[in-house]
């Protein structure tokens, strides 16, 4: 675990603040679709803020606090980068279908297509549920007083805090 703990571990107010910092992806999912993604930076003040205030106060949330806000905004940013390539290969695959049906080749691209449309519809939507998936099970586990790390973003918020 991260800083001075006590010899029990961290007491139940940090394990609830730590829980409720992962649970901020809630938050930020919910505010991201309301406003077409437009407010998934708003979304990411709540456990920015929880960091900023508990720095000071308990190395453990603000290291919780601070890796939710880290995975959010990393998850946001590839999200939004797979959502533009998908798009483009789904507008592609469509564009192609429909310049060759001139010459009916099109037609048998067209299965092509809508299956990539179909492939793509899966993706948006299982993305976000991995995401939400990594948040709810770090709740759980700090509501438990157990360590967790995001994938690949752990090590580097640990790096960051000095750990």
């Amino acid at each position: 675990m991260i800083g001075e703990l006590s010899v029990g571990g961290p007491s139940a107010g940090e394990r609830n603040w730590a829980m409720l910092a992962h649970l901020t992806a809630l938050s930020t999912l919910v505010i991201a679709m309301s406003t077409a993604g437009l407010g998934h930076v708003v979304g990411l003040l709540v456990p920015l803020a929880m960091y900023l205030y508990f720095a000071s106060r308990s190395r453990y949330v603000a290291f919780h606090a601070l890796q939710a806000t880290v995975f959010q905004a990393v998850f946001g940013i590839v999200y939004l980068i797979i959502t533009a390539l998908v798009g483009a290969a789904v507008a592609a695959a469509w564009i192609v279908s429909g310049v060759l049906t001139v010459v009916l080749v099109g037609f048998l691209l067209m299965p092509v297509a809508l299956g990539l449309s179909l492939l793509a519809s899966v993706e948006l939507v299982a993305l976000p549920v991995l995401g939400l998936y990594y948040a709810l099970r770090g709740a759980y586990l700090t509501s438990q007083g157990r360590d967790f790390d995001y994938p690949w973003v752990g090590r580097l918020t640990r790096h960051s805090m000095g750990a």
